[in-house]
């Protein structure tokens, strides 16, 4: 497709349109990475998506990551196969309290996480939506 690499900006109005990726300074905007068969130690890759699913088959270690960008946000979803496996956070992950997070449980459950980059080497997770269905 001949207009694949195109960003058209008009100048006499609020509309823009953008085939493809935008990125915004270290900022990816929109890309989602879907993973199935999760667990162990798994290092999420900033710099290539703003968005995780994760589908877990067994307990799952969030490592610190080296790729994040101040300003970048997005959510992490985790969906259970089989049910049961926990998450534990790198030191870089903050929760209210360093609390930590307790995953729903029952297989197929699907909790998203919304993150926000608030400086080098801290990732603040936001409040759990724990059980949604639908995965």
């Amino acid at each position: 497709d001949a207009d694949a690499d195109v960003i058209e900006i008009p100048t006499g109005g609020t509309d823009v349109t953008i085939v493809g990726k935008l990125t915004a300074g270290k900022i990816l905007l929109g890309n989602t990475s879907t993973a199935t068969g999760q667990g162990g130690s798994t290092t999420l890759d900033f710099s290539a998506n703003q968005n995780f699913v994760l589908t877990l088959t067994s307990n799952i270690t969030l490592a610190n990551p080296s790729t994040e960008a101040v300003g970048q946000a997005g959510v992490i979803v985790f969906i259970q196969d089989g049910g049961s496996d926990t998450l534990s956070l790198g030191s870089q992950y903050k929760t209210v309290g360093d609390a930590g997070i307790t995953l729903s449980t029952a297989d197929g459950s699907v909790d998203i996480i919304p993150y926000f980059v608030s400086a080098a080497d801290s990732i603040l997770l936001g409040a759990v939506q724990l059980a949604l269905s639908g995965a």
